[in-house]
């Protein structure tokens, strides 16, 4: 019987020590300025959703589509240029998205640069739901979409196709 009772003993530390573990590779919030909203925006050839304080160039992400391609250009302004992927999750579903550095004035004015199909799992939930969580290897944020705001992210989705 003692020796049950060390086995289970050692089997719950191990238990917790691995959930201890798995707790320091979780990805950390980052922190955004809370006055950040999504906007939509029609600009002729494409459409785009922005996550960032309005009517600026204040960004940390951009989802732009040509009209009726059904392909979305992933635009992410936080990432540290030598991350490779940003997930976009929302209700359960997980979406991947390959992304490369891109400078777009000086070796300080760097984005990352990826695409994904609009129908992709992550974002037909973020339609669905209003939600979306973006993370990278350094941290991640969530976007929440007021009320508001949901007839652009559906229009949004619409136009892209």
């Amino acid at each position: 019987m003692e020796r049950i009772r060390s086995l289970a003993i050692a089997g719950l530390a191990l238990a917790g020590l691995g959930a201890l573990a798995a707790c320091t590779h979780q990805q950390g919030l980052l922190t955004l300025n809370p006055q950040y909203r999504l906007g939509y925006d029609d600009k002729g050839e494409t459409v785009a959703l922005t996550y960032g304080l309005p009517n600026s160039d204040d960004l940390a992400l951009m989802l732009e589509c040509p009209k009726g391609s059904g392909r979305v250009e992933l635009t992410d302004t936080l990432r540290d240029a030598r991350t490779t992927a940003v997930v976009l999750a929302s209700d359960g579903r997980k979406t991947s998205v390959a992304v490369t550095r891109q400078v777009i004035e000086g070796p300080s004015d760097e984005i990352l640069l990826g695409h994904v199909p609009s129908s992709a799992p992550a974002l037909q939930a973020f339609r669905r739901t209003g939600v979306l969580e973006v993370s990278g290897q350094d941290g991640r944020y969530t976007i929440s979409v007021a009320a508001e705001r949901r007839a652009g992210l559906e229009r949004f989705f619409k136009v892209c196709g």
